[in-house]
């Protein structure tokens, strides 16, 4: 991108500058960018505007702007409040940037236009958000080897749960304690909604009705910036992940004992031998698009990008189905998966639209292990309530759990992010 470099003569004040780096910086780290995508937007407005150089120190909770012009320097911080997803802002955001590097705005003009940003950005409704929520958690039941008879029940349990969620978030709630009573709500109407459907994988159920709690972009993000070299970002993402998680199992765990142990009459689960037919490929990708549309509708992408972002989770899932299928793990199957299509995001950005960066989000979403997650929590507190015995097995299966979760996550991260480091390392080199 060729960035207008404005006059001597007409150069802006550094202070409205650093404003406008922070404003969009802001709003960028609130909506679901990384680090890197902060870093270089900020970095664009401050070259567009005359400025020689930019540092940018990027937290979770701020943001620290130190911009130079010749012999003047000027340092600003802002506070960043809570963390969520809204890539239609993000690519708004985008937009006024390109315009201002372009010269088609100045710093006032885009100032105007950042801030009114969450005012003039279009959103879906709350009962279309909540709808596709609940054909993505079925998706993923279905991904988990749900039969048909919960589908129904997980459909209802999440929708409504998505629907409360929207509700307590918006009443300022802490989204821990939110998380644990959505965990909760959901997880008990799924699972006795697929008892009394006579479903044989009540369980299943009770997970896959709570996957939209797993916060997926931020745990994608926490990859990319420790790969990038920004592991303080990447530490405060990561532990706020982990205490969602925690919430989120805990919630799901006292469902399960309610519903699944509470000794009544359960069907037992059939055992499903593994299918590798072209057949199961197909049902595989279509639940897998079907489970990164409902999350684009979730992060609020442009409409006419719906199509693309099934597509891009069909893909993924494709891939890794196949992968598995020939006898590869879980986490090198996801590897080769998300690298596919983050290929096929770095050659879509070729063109002059932010689109590609959120199909490779959106797309690997379904493959993030929400559910093996939840083991992990489960198996612990497993472990604290059970007896010496039953405590082994269950230690057993929570490092086992663990481990594969640990290695299909980083698996994920850096073959998503590998197309984009290995430019940057010959850029670098070449410096």
């Amino acid at each position: 991108m060729t960035l207008n470099t404005m006059p001597m003569t007409d150069q802006t004040p550094l202070p409205q500058v650093a404003r406008l780096c922070l404003s969009a910086g802001r709003l960028m780290l609130l909506t679901g960018a990384n680090g890197r995508m902060v870093h270089e937007a900020i970095a664009d407005i401050a070259h567009a505007l005359g400025c020689d150089t930019v540092e940018v120190f990027c937290q979770h909770a701020a943001i620290l702007v130190t911009i130079h012009r010749g012999s003047q320097s000027f340092i600003q911080m802002h506070k960043a409040p809570e963390h969520g997803v809204n890539l239609r802002r993000t690519q708004a955001v985008q937009h006024i940037i390109r315009e201002l590097a372009a010269g088609n705005l100045d710093c006032a003009q885009a100032q105007a236009a950042i801030d009114r940003v969450p005012e003039t950005t279009a959103a879906y409704p709350v009962w279309f958000v909540c709808i596709c929520t609940g054909l993505a958690c079925t998706a993923f039941g279905r991904l988990l080897g749900a039969d048909w008879q919960s589908f129904l029940p997980i459909l209802i349990a999440s929708t409504g749960s998505q629907w409360l969620r929207h509700k307590l978030l918006h009443a300022r709630h802490n989204i821990f304690v939110v998380a644990g009573v959505i965990s909760f709500v959901s997880a008990t109407i799924a699972g006795l909604g697929a008892r009394l459907c006579a479903s044989t994988h009540a369980s299943i159920a009770t997970v896959a009705a709570v996957l939209l709690l797993v916060p997926g972009v931020a745990v994608l993000n926490a990859q990319v910036d420790i790969l990038e070299g920004k592991p303080n970002l990447a530490a405060a993402r990561a532990l706020r992940v982990l205490y969602l998680l925690m919430f989120m199992a805990l919630g799901l765990a006292l469902a399960q004992t309610l519903v699944i142990h509470s000794g009544l009459v359960t069907p037992p689960a059939i055992p499903v031998a593994p299918d590798t037919s072209m057949l199961h490929v197909l049902h595989q990708a279509f639940f897998g698009g079907l489970a990164a549309f409902g999350f684009a509708v979730l992060f609020n992408c442009h409409p006419r990008m719906l199509p693309a972002c099934f597509g891009a989770g069909a893909l993924a899932l494709a891939a890794r189905t196949i992968g598995q299928d020939q006898g590869a793990s879980l986490a090198v199957a996801s590897f080769f998966a998300a690298l596919l299509l983050a290929i096929v995001n770095k050659i879509w950005q070729d063109f002059p639209s932010p689109r590609g960066s959120i199909l490779a989000v959106v797309g690997v979403i379904p493959m993030v292990p929400g559910s093996l997650a939840a083991k992990v929590f489960i198996s612990v507190f497993t472990f604290l309530r059970s007896g010496q015995s039953e405590g082994v097995a269950a230690t057993v299966a929570t490092w086992d759990s663990l481990i594969m979760l640990i290695f299909t996550l980083a698996a994920i991260g850096t073959g998503l992010a590998l197309p984009s480091l290995i430019p940057a390392a010959r850029v670098n080199e070449e410096a």
